[in-house]
């Protein structure tokens, strides 16, 4: 697992291993922000149920202007700390905050704290419809700007998600995973 493009392109990331981790894929990864192309420079970027932090870190590499991790495991939290440590120099000016927290309990935090993004990534762990209530919470606090996007890997034997307050805007799949993109239904 690698940072794709950007500043810290190149970058070996490292990872937890064991049958619950599955990095989202360097082709996966590339194809996503290749979707997101000049969206990402500058933006306010949330990786929720982050894992090894790859996908934030990839915004920050992609010059995001700021990039909050959410990350309820501890040891997951870890690898994300070394992972930033290790792409520093390369990223020298990087904005971020890190949330040891489940999903829901950080995307409050981060509205007391006055925070919304333009590109929401979240992957939570296959087959646990994670991404419906955290959905509903960013819809119920605002945390997506205007013309934001809101980005869910997925495993593909999953029915693609639907809350009646995001529209998708387009899907793709790579191998096991489907990625959505979604945006507030106007």
């Amino acid at each position: 697992m690698r940072v794709v493009s950007g500043l810290a392109r190149g970058h070996k990331l490292s990872c937890l291993e064991g049958d619950l981790v599955r990095p989202t894929s360097d082709r996966a990864k590339e194809a996503i922000f290749s979707t997101l192309g000049n969206m990402v420079f500058d933006a306010h970027f949330l990786d929720i149920f982050s894992g090894s932090g790859a996908i934030g870190i990839e915004a920050l590499s992609r010059r995001a202007k700021f990039t909050a991790f959410v990350e309820i495991n501890k040891a997951h939290v870890d690898i994300i700390k070394k992972n930033l440590a290790y792409v520093s120099k390369a990223i020298p000016d990087a904005n971020y905050k890190i949330l040891n927290e489940d999903g829901i309990n950080a995307l409050n935090m981060l509205k007391t704290a006055d925070l919304s993004f333009d590109i929401i990534f979240m992957d939570p762990p296959y087959k646990t419809s994670l991404w419906e209530p955290a959905l509903n919470k960013i819809y119920e606090m605002s945390l997506l700007n205007k013309n934001g996007v809101i980005v869910i890997e997925m495993s593909r034997d999953e029915k693609e998600p639907a809350v009646p307050c995001f529209n998708i805007i387009k899907s793709k799949t790579y191998g096991t995973s489907a990625v959505y993109y979604m945006e507030i239904n106007q």
